[in-house]
């Protein structure tokens, strides 16, 4: 029977730095998981994309047009932005690969107004054009 401290993975791995020199000089090491990292910002890219053909359908049945449109769109992906860094309690850096909010407020912001364009014709031209 293998003891507990062989099987576990992560030991010797992290915990405080010490102020003493050790095998490491005294400087803790970081642990940067890089899939982890690639999950998260896959997500936060699907949550944008969704919310950006939300907001294209619901302004295109709703008929924004010209600076309303934009506005909109704008606010919703600020809004949507906002949202997740609450739900991050506002440690973006912890989280994800932005190293400020403001940054990772106005992300993906092209992608995103993309697919609100796509969705905003499409549901414009259903409601009002046909």
């Amino acid at each position: 029977m293998m003891n507990q401290a062989a099987m576990d993975p992560m030991q010797g791995i992290g915990g405080p730095p010490t102020s003493s020199s050790s095998s490491t000089s005294g400087v803790g090491r970081a642990i940067f998981n890089q899939q982890i990292s690639h999950k998260n910002t896959t997500n936060l890219s699907d949550a944008r994309t969704y919310m950006g053909i939300l907001l294209g359908v619901v302004s295109g049945i709703c008929g924004l047009r010209d600076l309303r449109g934009f506005v909109f769109f704008f606010g919703g992906h600020v809004g949507v932005g906002a949202a997740l860094m609450v739900k991050m309690e506002f440690d973006v850096k912890s989280y994800s690969a932005f190293q400020s909010a403001t940054s990772f407020l106005l992300s993906d912001i092209q992608k995103c107004g993309m697919g609100y364009m796509l969705f905003w014709t499409l549901f414009y031209s259903l409601c009002y054009c046909f």
